[in-house]
């Protein structure tokens, strides 16, 4: 896992802390992490067969269900501590979470591709992964130093999310900017579709729901669709 990157920037978000890694900014990590992860082996491991893709479905259904408040709250922990720092310097703000969000998908994406690249195997090793998604051997509770920090989190998002929104607002109305956190994992996936130097539009900014198009440098375009930074081509 490419833990060093990350934990810096988070360790920034989190301020003036003297611990070099944040207890807060590494269960952000972790949590957010835990669920690209499934989000990402789902999609791999889907197009199997339909007993995979049901597979797939009823893991990430249930440990979202079991889990899902918290990886809201990390979020949360992320996007306050982004606002706070970056006030009406919306762009700083905006590539720290761009930034966060591209490294979690990068590197899930990297240990996807390596463990799946013998397709003989692949079978089982999707099956292996989502089990342990599904029956809760992947369950945020799993380390507890971890998990209390996001329970901590998921109370602040409770009592402090509609401020959070409030800030957002008063951001983008200073400056006249939106960005999307999903932007550079959208750039990324045009230039592997042969759209290198398109130019990427956000054209629906709700997070964790986005929409961007790629207009390409031949006059064609992309439509992107994103769920918490997993994003997918559309029609």
């Amino acid at each position: 896992m490419r833990l060093t990157g990350l934990l810096a920037l988070l360790v920034l978000l989190q301020g003036c802390s003297s611990n070099p890694l944040s207890p807060t900014g590494e269960a952000v990590y972790y949590a957010l992490e835990k669920d690209t992860h499934l989000r990402l082996w789902a999609d791999a491991c889907q197009g199997i067969s339909p007993d995979m893709r049901q597979t797939a479905l009823l893991a990430r259904q249930n440990w979202w269900q079991r889990n899902g408040t918290f990886v809201e709250g990390a979020d949360f922990g992320l996007a306050y501590d982004v606002v706070q720092i970056s006030d009406e310097r919306v762009e700083t703000g905006a590539r720290l979470a761009m930034a966060v969000t591209w490294n979690i998908v990068a590197s899930a994406e990297a240990d996807i591709a390596e463990r799946l690249q013998d397709a003989a195997k692949a079978d089982a090793e999707c099956r292996n992964v989502l089990n342990a998604y599904n029956n809760g051997d992947q369950d945020l509770r799993g380390n507890k130093r971890m998990y209390e920090e996001l329970v901590g989190l998921q109370r602040r998002l409770q009592q402090e999310g509609t401020d959070l929104k409030l800030k957002r607002a008063a951001v983008a109305q200073s400056s006249g900017k939106v960005y999307g956190r999903s932007f550079y994992v959208v750039e990324r996936m045009s230039q592997r579709q042969g759209c290198a130097g398109g130019e990427i539009h956000l054209l629906k900014n709700s997070w964790p729901n986005e929409v961007y198009e790629a207009r390409c440098p031949d006059g064609s375009y992309l439509l992107v669709r994103c769920e918490w930074g997993n994003c997918r081509f559309t029609d």
